[in-house]
Order: structure tokens, then C-alpha cells, then sequence
């Protein structure tokens, strides 16, 4: 459920020929990894051959790999210019981000009455990963620890759809915390947040736990933000991206 934080290509074992994926799957995951760890930055125009020529495959593969991004919606096609990596939108920022606080936040209030000592300390075994900035392995890693430290909660609760549906939204709101993580350092003032929130749910302490999970969305929303608003080619595709979905809405 958690997303993979190595480039898929280096998963596969070189010794067994039987076993090794289609180049096409290769491509396919190469590239969908570059755009989640924002090493293509949202927003890029790209064609086959310059992404044949960056991951060394065939351009009957890259073909095949970006007809597959194209359907799930990482990038679109540009008539007679390649393909277009999706924009991170303000209005995907705040329809992510308001999904999450209508999951998350009954989550948390259960999983105060029903954690265990053994999630606990799992919790508190996961709970202080850090990071350095800019260098996209290490953020991988602090994503992929931050997103099982909020999955151990959601399996805490109980409820099996929740921690699924949870699992699916970490997975898309990776690309907006790789963009986020990049500019600063929020490991230590996530840290206090999982501190915090793990010394409530000890404690049974529903309220105060949601308010601590209610402030770590705030804060996490406002650092993407930041980034979105510090960032001026991304904020022009991001506010052009947005206005033509509402031209097509009003359509």
C-alpha cells in the first residue's frame, strides 16, 4: 500500500533473465518514480525520445510506458509536442488535503480507544525519521516512514476500508510532500507532532489527539503552499492548469 521508493528497474533481479519485466514496465516505472520524487518537475513538457534517451530504453517502450501514465492521469498528451506532466494544482492541494482531514481525523479518535502497547511501539520506533532536503532517496525514505507511521494508526482503529483508503491518498499526495520536503527541513517539527500524537493516544486522549493530527495537516498543507507560491513556474501552471478546469466546468 505504501509507495515503492526505489525506481522500479532496480527491484529486478539481473541474474534471473526469466524473471525480468518488459522494458515497457521498466520505462513505465522509471519514469512514473521521476515524476512522484518531482526529479520531473510538474508541469514539464516531454517527449519519447528525450525519456528514451534519459532511461536508455527503446521509444516503442517509452511509447507504451507514457500511454499508461496518460491513464492514470500523470500525464497528458500535447498535440504534436509530447506529453505534459500533470500540474500540482491549488485546487488539487485543497481537495487532497480536505479528503484527508474527513479520513483521518475519525481515525485518529478511534484509534485513541482501541491502540495497543504493541502499536505503540511501533509507533514510537517510527516516529523520529529525518531527512535531508533536496536529496530525493532521503526524502523517499522519511515519506515512506511518515506513511507507515499513519497507517499503523489507521490499522490501530480497526477499520480495514479506512486504512485502505488512507494508503491510496498517501499515495497521491506523495508528489505534493516531495515538492513540499524539498525546500526545508520539517523532520524535527514532525517529529514533536508524532510525539505528541503518540502521548495522547497512550493517554486515550481522543481530543487531543485529533487536534494534534488537525495541526500536522495544517502545517503539512501550509509547507505545500509554500512551496507552490515560491515556486513562479509552477504557481503559472498550476493557476493555468486550474483555469482551464474551471473553463471546462462551466462548460
Amino acid at each position: 500500500m505504501v509507495s515503492n521508493i526505489i525506481p522500479f528497474s532496480e527491484s529486478v533481479d539481473a541474474g534471473n533473465p526469466a524473471d525480468a519485466p518488459r522494458q515497457s514496465d521498466v520505462a513505465y516505472g522509471d519514469v512514473l518514480q521521476a515524476i512522484i520524487v518531482c526529479d520531473i518537475a510538474p508541469g514539464t513538457l516531454v517527449s519519447e525520445a528525450s525519456l528514451s534517451e534519459r532511461f536508455g530504453c527503446r521509444k516503442a517502450a517509452m511509447r507504451a510506458a507514457l500511454e499508461r501514465l496518460a491513464a492514470i492521469g500523470m500525464v497528458e498528451p500535447v498535440a504534436r509536442r509530447g506529453y505534459r506532466v500533470k500540474a500540482i494544482t491549488l485546487r488539487d492541494v485543497n481537495n487532497l488535503f480536505q479528503v484527508r482531514e474527513i479520513i483521518e481525523l475519525p481515525v485518529v479518535r478511534a484509534a485513541a480507544a482501541t491502540v495497543d502497547a504493541g502499536a505503540l511501539r511501533m509507533l514510537d520506533a517510527v516516529r523520529a525519521a529525518d531527512y535531508v532536503p533536496g536529496d530525493r532517496r532521503s526524502e523517499a525514505r522519511f515519506l515512506h516512514e511518515n506513511t507507515r507511521f499513519h497507517l499503523l494508526i489507521a490499522e490501530s482503529a480497526g477499520n480495514e476500508r479506512l486504512t485502505a483508503m488512507l494508503a491510496q491518498l498517501y499515495g497521491e499526495m506523495e508528489r505534493l510532500f516531495h515538492f513540499g520536503l524539498a525546500l526545508r527541513d520539517r523532520s524535527q517539527e514532525m517529529t514533536r507532532e508524532h510525539t505528541a500524537l503518540i502521548e495522547a493516544l497512550a493517554a486515550g486522549d481522543a481530543d487531543t489527539a485529533v487536534k494534534v493530527m488537525a495541526e500536522e495537516h495544517a502545517s503539512s498543507k501550509a509547507m505545500v503552499l509554500d512551496a507552490i507560491m515560491r515556486s513562479d513556474t509552477l504557481l503559472d501552471v498550476s493557476l493555468s492548469a486550474a483555469r482551464r478546469g474551471e473553463d471546462g466546468d462551466s462548460g
